[in-house]
């Protein structure tokens, strides 16, 4: 019956999810991936090619429509990651029906919830990290090779989509050599095994830079490089050479449209380290001192039954902090979800000094009971839980400015938030070649003042999603939910 534990837990998130996920698509960031998906483009830095190529096999699913296919997507990404950490939580010595429950209570952390039922890229990040400590771990203990190659090719898809995971790096090296070292290797064959981990962890990274540099043209459809290179003065044009092309995707990969925000300043360190404290309890102090002591309690236990597995926990946690702590807006790109995920296995490990793998008869209804009581928990919570979706879903926003039935050649300057659902209703909903849908910058603004004064800057009319300053003899006309610039009428 134990086995059955984590299937049912992972069962019960996703019938507890599922009905809350946006039907189409969204605005900001969500939007973009299920936009850059749908076209096989480039998303907002570093670019997530790997979650983009993935997304866009899950666009070609029959009957569903592309922005739900990479919803789904998400979905189980979020449900997977929780599942491997039931299963380390088990694998360290929990048993099933305690780890059960901890995976339904991590499910149900705010955080944790938000990042499941909207198709951002946090999920699958975290599905790759966890997927490749699992493996480690399951290395170390059962010194299968091919767990170690796998878990290298995950680190690395992780890592090529998402640069921060190499804060977390050392950790996976670190735990490999002490895991390694205990069994005394012939040096010869640690060092071919290292190599060929070393080839797997690159392999994603060559694919990730492949990818960026081939779709990377003009002719992409979707393509933040050239959306943004109006606003970033030095980019070349993409077909300057490859000289270019390199210093494009260095803009891109490293995130330098972000860098007024990187840096570790003591100026608001304080604030970003209570905001990470709140996520794992720190607005109930008792609450928030248990979880500490179970956290440290299982950090002990964990290193005496794997010294390796302890160092990757602590060591992933530790990348996400420091992540926060650097990166200034937090809340927002800051990931907490390692933290949570580390913090939960460390906790089931606590808890495995009281409920074991194997347990007696009544210890054993015990731990069912919770189990069974945190499902009903679980459901009766996620019928009230607030629409987090309602804000990211642009299905009304979209129908609302049905860009089907626009003017011909018509123009819509839009903001960043506004600009994914209004490309996906031009090009997969109805099929606009003659609409153009553009973000906001020093560029497009020009043209629509010009626009405004003369009429004639644009060979169609021109849209705005948000009003803007118009010179003298202009009007804005609101048009469904966009606004129409045009010559005052004399």
């Amino acid at each position: 019956m134990d086995r059955f534990a984590l299937p049912i837990a992972v069962f019960v998130l996703l019938i507890c999810t599922v009905t809350h996920l946006p039907p189409g698509i969204c605005f900001d960031d969500a939007g973009d991936l299920q936009a850059a998906a749908s076209a096989l483009g480039i998303a907002h830095p570093p670019g997530y090619p790997g979650y983009v190529s993935l997304g866009y096999l899950l666009t070609q699913i029959p009957g569903v429509s592309p922005a739900y296919a990479v919803t789904l997507g998400c979905l189980g990404a979020g449900l997977t990651a929780l599942a491997l950490a039931g299963l380390m939580q088990i694998r360290l010595g929990a048993n099933a029906w305690i780890a059960a429950t901890l995976i339904l209570a991590l499910g149900v952390h705010p955080k944790v919830w938000v990042n499941v039922v909207i198709p951002e890229v946090y999920a699958p990040s975290l599905a790759f990290e966890v997927g490749a400590a699992y493996l480690l771990f399951r290395h170390l203990r059962l010194h299968r090779r091919r767990d170690l190659f796998l878990a290298a090719l995950l680190v690395g898809v992780a890592f090529a989509n998402r640069p921060p995971v190499g804060l977390a790096l050392p950790a996976f090296a670190l735990a490999l050599w002490l895991g390694r070292r205990r069994r005394k290797e012939n040096s010869r064959k640690l060092f071919r095994d290292l190599a060929w981990a070393a080839l797997c962890f690159l392999l994603p990274c060559l694919y990730s830079y492949g990818y960026l540099y081939v779709r990377d043209t003009p002719a992409s459809s979707y393509n933040y490089i050239e959306r943004r290179d109006a606003d970033f003065d030095g980019l070349p044009a993409a077909n300057a050479g490859v000289r270019a092309k390199a210093q494009r995707l260095l803009w891109l990969t490293t995130g330098q449209e972000f860098r007024h925000s990187m840096g570790l300043r003591t100026a608001g360190l304080s604030g970003r380290l209570h905001w990470l404290t709140v996520q794992l309890g720190a607005q109930h102090d008792a609450v928030f001192i248990v979880v500490i002591i179970a956290i440290a309690f299982g950090l002990v236990l964990t290193n005496r039954r794997c010294p390796g597995c302890a160092v990757l926990l602590a060591g992933i946690a530790l990348a996400a902090a420091i992540f926060i702590c650097l990166y200034h807006v937090y809340d927002t790109a800051a990931d907490v979800l390692p933290i949570l995920l580390a913090a939960t296995i460390l906790v089931g490990t606590t808890l495995s000094a009281l409920f074991p793998t194997e347990l007696g008869r009544r210890r054993r209804i015990l731990a069912v009971a919770i189990f069974l009581s945190t499902c009903a928990w679980t459901v009766y919570d996620a019928r009230r839980r607030p629409d987090v979706a309602a804000a990211a879903d642009a299905t009304a926003f979209v129908q609302t400015a049905d860009v089907r039935t626009l003017p011909a050649n018509a123009l819509i300057i839009s903001s960043w938030i506004d600009f994914p659902p209004l490309w996906y209703a031009q090009h997969v909903l109805a099929g606009r070649a003659d609409v153009r849908v553009v973000t906001a910058n020093r560029r497009w603004l020009t043209l629509a003042r010009e626009q405004a004064r003369t009429g004639a800057a644009y060979p169609g009319p021109i849209f705005l999603t948000n009003r803007i300053a118009i010179p003298p003899g202009a009007q804005l006309t609101p048009c469904r939910n966009l606004w129409r610039i045009d010559p005052a009428p004399r």
